[in-house]
């Protein structure tokens, strides 16, 4: 087992977490602290396991709660940023 845990954290800078490992994740096998595990009962699970992920990085609780309708809604504006004919010139005169 890890000494230290293996989460990844920080959106802008991602890091490992620094706080010590209390025990492995049962799906993974990999150290997680207290704060990257829930306890299920198979055992103690990581955030990125509970998540479906394959890396040890967990998902914003935010973005865990999004509903499918949310989702929709992020793709019909990133749609219509990617079809604006004139969006690579949106802040190229900005004076």
């Amino acid at each position: 087992m890890a000494e230290k845990c293996e989460m990844i954290i920080g959106y802008l800078v991602p890091h490992r977490c620094e706080n010590p490992s209390l025990g492995a994740c049962v799906k993974c096998g990999r150290g997680f602290c207290d704060e990257h595990t829930n306890a299920t009962k198979e055992g103690r699970v990581c955030l990125a396991c509970q998540q479906g992920l394959d890396m040890p990085v967990a998902l914003p609780i935010a973005a865990a709660l999004f509903t499918p309708m949310d989702m929709d809604t992020f793709g019909r504006t990133s749609r219509y940023n990617d079809n604006d004919e004139d969006s690579g010139n949106m802040f190229s005169d900005l004076s």
